[in-house]
C-alpha cells in the first residue's frame, strides 16, 4: 500500500487513479517485530515507535534537500485539499522514483519523482493518495492484521488487506481532488513517463494507460513555471 516505506518496482500495478508502491521488506520485517515483541504496548505505541524509528532510517539514509519553496508549495497544496493531518513535506535525494509518508503527518518525495510532475494536479494526485492512508486509519489497521492475521494463510490475508487498502485510498484520493477542482486525469500521463523510464512495464499495462489517455481526449497540461522551480531544486 502508499504507505510505510514505497518503491515503484517492476511488477508495480496500476490502479485507476495512482500508481501503486510496494512495502520494503526490512520494514515490513520491523513492522511485524514490533508488533509481536512489545504486545506490552498499545497498537498506538507500537506504530508511534515504529513510525520513529523508520523516519529516522530513511533521515539517516537519504540527503534530505532544503528547499523553502518545496515544503511552502507541498502544504499549500495540502492545506488546499484540506488535509489537516499533513504537516510536514520533505525532499530527499534519490534517483528513484520513490514516496513515503508517515502515520505523523510527514510525507517525503524523492527528487526523481517530483523532476517527473508537470503540474500541480499530478503533484496533487500522488498528495491525495499518500494523504488517504492517514485519514483512513490504514496504518493501525494493517497493524492489527500483522498481529492477528488468522491460521490459515496469513502471508496471503495480510497482502489481501494492504490491497483492499490501496483501492480504498485511489477512491479517496480521487473524491477528493474531484471536490477540490483537481483533473484526475492528469496523472496518466505521470503514470506513462515513469513507466517508460522504468523500462519495466508490460505492454498490457502500457496499453491500458494509453487508452486511457486517449478517452479522456484531455492534453497533458505543462505548468513551465512549476517545471522550471522543480528543476532548480
Amino acid at each position: 500500500m502508499c504507505h510505510f516505506f514505497f518503491r515503484l518496482e517492476k511488477r508495480t500495478q496500476t490502479s485507476f487513479l495512482l500508481f501503486r508502491f510496494q512495502l520494503f521488506n526490512n520494514a515490513f520485517v520491523i513492522l511485524l517485530l514490533f508488533a509481536t515483541q512489545l504486545v506490552a504496548q498499545t497498537d498506538e505505541q507500537v506504530l508511534t515507535d515504529w513510525t520513529k524509528n523508520n523516519e529516522k532510517q530513511l533521515i539517516e539514509k537519504y540527503k534530505i534537500i532544503q528547499s523553502d519553496w518545496f515544503e511552502e508549495e507541498c502544504l499549500l497544496l495540502a492545506n488546499k485539499m484540506e488535509f489537516n493531518k499533513l504537516d510536514k513535506c520533505k525532499l530527499f535525494q534519490s534517483e528513484h522514483i520513490n514516496a513515503y509518508v508517515f502515520d505523523n503527518g510527514h510525507v517525503y518525495f524523492s527528487l526523481a519523482l517530483m523532476q517527473q510532475i508537470r503540474n500541480k494536479h499530478q503533484w496533487a494526485s500522488i498528495l491525495a493518495h499518500e494523504n488517504a492512508h492517514i485519514e483512513l486509519h490504514h496504518y493501525l489497521k494493517s497493524l492489527k492484521k500483522i498481529k492477528k492475521p488468522g491460521v490459515f494463510f496469513p502471508k496471503s490475508k495480510i497482502k489481501k488487506t494492504l490491497k483492499k487498502h490501496e483501492k480504498q485510498a485511489d477512491l479517496w484520493a480521487q473524491q477528493r481532488l474531484d471536490q477540490f477542482g483537481f483533473d484526475t486525469t492528469q496523472i496518466y500521463y505521470f503514470l506513462q513517463r515513469v513507466k517508460d523510464i522504468k523500462g519495466s512495464v508490460k505492454s498490457h499495462t502500457h496499453s491500458k494507460l494509453s487508452r486511457r489517455i486517449k478517452k479522456t481526449g484531455t492534453k497533458e497540461i505543462n505548468n513551465q513555471t512549476l517545471i522550471s522551480n522543480i528543476q532548480d531544486l
